[in-house]
């Protein structure tokens, strides 16, 4: 099962055995693909973390001061205070997903949409994946709605006993409804639908469809079909590649053309990410055409109304990236009085140097 997770910059995909993530970063979109292990895990909460906006940081850094301060002076054999109690820093970890940035809410939309299209996830799909539903049947507000159901009927349930005091009684709720939360959440999702199943179901899309989640842009909807097609190349590659059509004809007016793409104002000089980019594009047009890449361009092997397409949508790459100058350059080799592949020629070529 896929499971997804969006954050401040962009959306993370994980698998049985990969983690990929694509987000924004100098304004243009990274993504990465890793094993799914503590150096990889690691890496994604720093990300997820440090993309927070300023207030999150300062509101956790004063609940932790106001926490855990007290009980330090206290025991250093300064005056004893009542601080917060330390529920406090759980209550808000899992209260930030009812009042999530901006930004996160489209990412989550983005996430949603993905997850919700039932056909193959492309760039070539963008748009019907734009119009895909915005809610999700396992998204993970199913968990911190039961979380917080079982906080207020544990805190109603002490309070109705009595002689507990209020820090006990938050601090436990906190504990037991963290303790239940899987529990509930898997009966709520793996069990057989009835009534209750429904009500709950009703809260959380709600609360998805108007709280954590806000209608995606364009560049919100291509940074998590990134990251999900990263993955599935991994784990599914069936499910993303185009099923090859045998075609007697498809030799025929077969064209080659070799292309490099230049952004010109990058931060950076490396060109790594951007033949991944057009790697991952020309995938999508298996069947359709051969390719390969190389250290500096790519050549391609396609009919001339498929070569043209895939050609502009090279060139469009970094745009959606935040680039705003691209140098293309393009040669294009159509031979018609014979036919002619890419592996012809560079066998005519070996077999002629070795000679």
């Amino acid at each position: 099962m896929i499971r997804g997770m969006s954050f401040q910059k962009g959306v993370m995909f994980m698998g049985k055995r990969y983690i990929a993530c694509s987000y924004e970063k100098d304004g243009r979109i990274r993504t990465w693909v890793k094993p799914v292990n503590g150096k990889s895990m690691s890496a994604a909460g720093k990300l997820v973390f440090l993309s927070m906006p300023l207030w999150y940081h300062i509101i956790l850094g004063l609940l932790v001061l106001f926490t855990l301060g007290p009980p330090v002076i206290e025991a250093a054999g300064g005056p004893g205070t009542d601080g917060l109690p330390l529920a406090a820093i759980l209550l808000f970890l899992a209260g930030t997903h009812f009042y999530f940035p901006r930004e996160l809410r489209k990412y989550h939309g983005a996430e949603h949409k993905v997850f919700s299209y039932r056909d193959r996830v492309s760039a070539l799909n963008r748009k019907q994946i734009m119009k895909a539903e915005i809610t999700n049947r396992h998204c993970s507000t199913n968990a911190i709605v039961m979380y917080f159901f079982m906080f207020t009927l544990l805190s109603a349930s002490l309070a109705v006993i009595g002689g507990i005091g209020i820090h006990t009684v938050i601090n436990v709720s906190a504990a037991g409804a963290l303790i239940l939360m899987p529990v509930l959440t898997y009966w709520l999702n793996r069990t057989k639908e009835t009534m209750v199943h429904r009500l709950f179901f009703r809260i959380s899309f709600w609360l998805q469809r108007y709280v954590t989640t806000k209608q995606p842009e364009e560049h919100h909807i291509n940074t998590a079909i990134r990251s999900y097609r990263r993955l599935a190349f991994k784990e599914f590659p069936q499910k993303v590649r185009e099923k090859r059509k045998p075609n007697k004809k498809e030799r025929i007016s077969m064209v080659t053309a070799d292309v490099s793409v230049i952004p010109v104002g990058k931060a950076t000089t490396s060109e790594s990410e951007q033949i991944a980019a057009v790697h991952d594009l020309l995938k999508e047009y298996e069947g359709k055409l051969t390719f390969e890449v190389n250290a500096v361009s790519t050549v391609i092997e396609a009919e001339l109304s498929v070569l043209f397409e895939v050609l502009r949508k090279i060139h469009e790459l970094p745009f959606h990236d935040g680039v705003k100058r691209v140098a293309t350059n393009i040669r294009i080799d159509d031979r018609r009085d014979k036919e002619d592949s890419m592996e012809e020629k560079k066998k005519r070529v070996t077999e002629k140097a070795n000679n």
